[in-house]
């Protein structure tokens, strides 16, 4: 009987020493508070902004700096409260030139904190010229991670939206020909009419002056 009483104590406090062991080991190891960052952000780096939503659409109408898609698929974020039905407006600015009308593209937009609405871009930012090399700009000894842009328009393969300064007129060629031969034959054919009015002239001039000279 009293070994059996001595193999039950020696049981409770072998389980309240695993038990205890337990409990540091919790509260020493590391505590998961959710998942990483694909890329860490060092100490002193702005932290990239995510965008509000991405989706598939197609370009249904616009002005000249907003584009109205209609939706097709949701991929990432939310679309209310800036969606009327399947119908969302992205402000582009200058870029809305360069979506097509009836075209398909993959939209990751932002809201604006100034102007509270969603906005994207075709083009690639324009960095600081010089960056860290100009006194008073970004002034900076930690090397910042790049990250994808947030607030960009492309492709549904991924691929950039061609938006070069010269693109709208490499696209416009036969316009921008046109503009420039028309008034040209047009000005040719002014001077070949004036032209061929003058010998005209001159020619009935010397025919009367003969016919008066051949009377004398």
């Amino acid at each position: 009987m009293r070994r059996m009483l001595v193999s039950v104590l020696v049981a409770l406090v072998a389980g309240a020493a695993v038990a205890g062991a337990g409990d540091v080991a919790a509260q020493d190891g590391p505590v998961d508070d959710g998942p990483l960052p694909l890329i860490p952000v060092p100490v002193g780096c702005e932290a990239p902004r995510s965008p509000h939503v991405v989706f598939v659409g197609e370009v249904v109408d616009r002005d000249f700096r907003t584009i109205r898609f209609e939706i097709e698929r949701v991929r990432s974020g939310r679309t209310d409260p800036f969606a009327a039905g399947d119908r969302i407006d992205v402000r582009y600015g200058l870029d809305a030139q360069y979506l097509g009308d009836g075209d398909r593209y993959l939209v990751s937009a932002v809201v604006d904190p100034d102007l509270g609405i969603l906005v994207s871009r075709v083009t690639e930012p324009i960095e600081n010229f010089g960056g860290d090399d100009v006194i008073g700009v970004s002034e900076s000894d930690v090397d910042c991670p790049d990250y994808e842009d947030p607030m960009r328009t492309l492709h549904l393969d991924g691929t950039p939206v061609d938006g070069g300064v010269l693109d709208p007129f490499f696209g416009a060629r036969l316009q921008i020909v046109g503009a420039f031969l028309i008034p040209l034959a047009l000005a040719l054919g002014v001077i070949f009419l004036l032209a061929t009015f003058r010998l005209s002239l001159a020619g009935v001039y010397h025919s009367i002056v003969d016919r008066g000279s051949r009377r004398t």
